[in-house]
């Protein structure tokens, strides 16, 4: 083995990047593209003629993984690795992992941490293959420092691992051998243009090599390889508008032999969903999708809608995305389709722009309880077309809180059915507190979580108690007759600023503003015979809520 030593300052670290790709036979396994990317570096080695030069560019932990290779178990093994780490930002964690037949996790020896140094260093240890185990892998965990302040860059070499003083079972330990360059991915960021990424820097781009042939086949006079992020190439001049339909499109790189699938123009959210009635795209290509975010759990899930009602919501799940938006954002991003045990997610999105922000989220709609049963099926009609949107439940009596699992059993049709209030936006529901035994109207995302439905508030504004039946005597009112053909009374024991009246689905037939009276009456004539809420609301907001039946 040749050390090749040097004293160099952190400025230095840019010198020897290459295409940014992947070793063969490792690769990079992290939550968002562009949290770390590889190089081979010919200016610093211990082995060969190349290092892999590793930079981190995010404060996320990705990690730099080996493909799986053959162990025995109950043997003993040595593993090393050389590591470069003259960059306070970042440090590097070493693992050797091990899996039985069945693919369990036995073991994970991860006992030492690079440390900051001019000069190469030896990270190794000697320990026991577990019985059980039959593979192994090296694991690179690249951690940050400094609040990414800004990119760390180290260096690996020569990764070693020996059985019983055998021969080194990791291929391609000494980072000689590296993936070609070539497209990772493609989309439309408007009718006229599409970003390309690739596993690597790319030097220049010529627009007469790209072609996109689906529905139309379309050219491009403009390529520029992006200034700042030298993986990614913007096409402009599209030949002809990209507009969105069901087929799937290929942009190919004729120079290289290499095409990507993708679904040109802006795809309608509604798209997403499982039952949408004029089709779903298909899962793992890439379509270009805009919206505005009407919640964010800031921790991996953001929900965005292009309009209100049904099938006009969806989920998006991003370990980094979630930290650039927030509510009320309007933004166009990038993302695939996936399902996740019946739950329809976008997954991979790469944000694109923030066309406005300080949105009001459109309008939650108005659903029913049963709408939601928690008995009901995945992909169930009622609930599959809420999936990720924004609605609105009125009456809700709680029922049950499961302390636990931090959710509530409610029901709108007195125990008839039941559904969840569960926290998958407000985590453990910590800004909501309910009683049980009171109504609420509730807002809230729905989502399926693995065997139910259920309604998701984002914050304690989210519910607003309507009656508490614990207190009927301070805050009641009477109507009568009920039920009643033309005429109904109210006789109030509260003074209240607006009265309203909803239908079964949840629709407004009745409303009137600044009431000074306690005792009312209304014609109902009109309205078709049906079960009725009127809701009473006083100059606090509290709202009271109670029912009857039109003949």
């Amino acid at each position: 083995m040749k050390f090749k030593s040097i004293f160099f300052t952190i400025a230095m670290f840019a010198i020897g990047a290459l295409n940014a790709q992947e070793p063969l036979n490792w690769f990079i396994d992290s939550p968002d593209p562009g949290d770390l990317s590889l190089a081979p570096n010919s200016e610093f080695y211990t082995q060969g003629d190349k290092s892999c030069e590793m930079t981190l560019h995010t404060s996320n932990v990705p990690y730099l993984k080996s493909d799986n290779y053959n162990v025995n178990g109950n043997v003993s093994y040595t593993f090393s690795i050389d590591v470069l780490d003259n960059d306070t930002r970042g440090q590097l964690k070493i693992y050797a992992d091990f899996y039985d037949s069945d693919g369990n996790d036995v073991y994970g020896e991860s006992p030492v941490y690079s440390e900051d140094s001019p000069d190469w260093q030896t990270i190794t240890w000697d320990a026991l293959v577990p019985e059980t185990a039959v593979e192994g892998y090296v694991w690179i965990k690249f951690y940050d420092q400094d609040d990414f302040v800004d990119m760390a860059v180290v260096f690996v070499d020569n990764a070693i691992f020996i059985e019983n003083g055998g021969d080194n079972i990791v291929e391609n330990g000494s980072f000689e051998q590296w993936n070609i360059l070539e497209m990772s991915n493609a989309y439309c960021t408007s009718e006229t243009t599409i970003d390309v990424r690739y596993n690597g820097d790319v030097e220049s781009a010529n627009a007469a090599d790209f072609t996109l042939n689906g529905s139309s086949n379309i050219t491009f006079s403009g390529a520029v390889v992006d200034t700042e992020e030298a993986t990614l190439v913007h096409l402009s001049g599209a030949s002809s508008p990209m507009l969105f339909d069901l087929t799937i499109d290929q942009l190919t790189l004729a120079s290289k032999n290499q095409s990507l699938d993708l679904y040109a123009g802006i795809c309608p959210i509604s798209y997403t969903n499982t039952l949408n009635p004029d089709a779903t795209i298909e899962n793992d290509i890439s379509a270009t999708f805009t919206g505005i975010i009407s919640a964010n759990d800031s921790y991996n899930n953001m929900w965005i809608s292009e309009a209100a009602g049904e099938y006009n919501g969806v989920m998006v799940f991003s370990y980094n995305m979630v930290n650039e938006v927030t509510r009320g954002d309007e933004i166009i991003f990038t993302a695939t389709r996936d399902d996740y045990y019946n739950l329809t997610e976008l997954m991979d999105p790469i944000l694109i722009e923030i066309v406005s922000s300080g949105n009001t989220p459109y309008e939650a709609s108005n659903i029913l309880g049963s709408d939601i049963s928690d008995v009901l099926p995945a992909s169930s009609p009622s609930a599959e077309k809420w999936e990720g949107q924004l609605v609105s439940i009125n009456n809700a009596l709680v029922t049950e809180f499961n302390e636990d699992d931090h959710y509530y059993i409610c029901t709108t049709d007195d125990g008839v059915t039941q559904f969840r209030i569960s926290d998958n936006v407000n985590y453990q529901l910590s800004d909501i507190t309910l009683s049980v035994g009171d109504y609420y109207k509730v807002t809230g995302i729905i989502d399926f979580t693995y065997e139910q439905y259920a309604i998701n508030p984002r914050d304690a504004d989210d519910v607003i108690i309507t009656t508490n039946i614990q207190n009927e005597n301070v805050k009641s009112f009477e109507i009568f007759p009920n039920p009643a053909t033309n005429k109904i009374a109210l006789r109030l024991n509260y003074d209240i600023t607006a009265l309203q009246i909803y239908n079964l689905t949840g629709i407004m037939v009745y409303e009137v503003n600044n009431i000074s009276l306690k005792d009312i009456v209304i014609s109902i004539e009109d309205l078709p015979a049906g079960s009725y809420f009127i809701k009473t609301i006083d100059s606090k907001k509290s709202e009271t809520i109670s029912k009857f039946i039109k003949k």
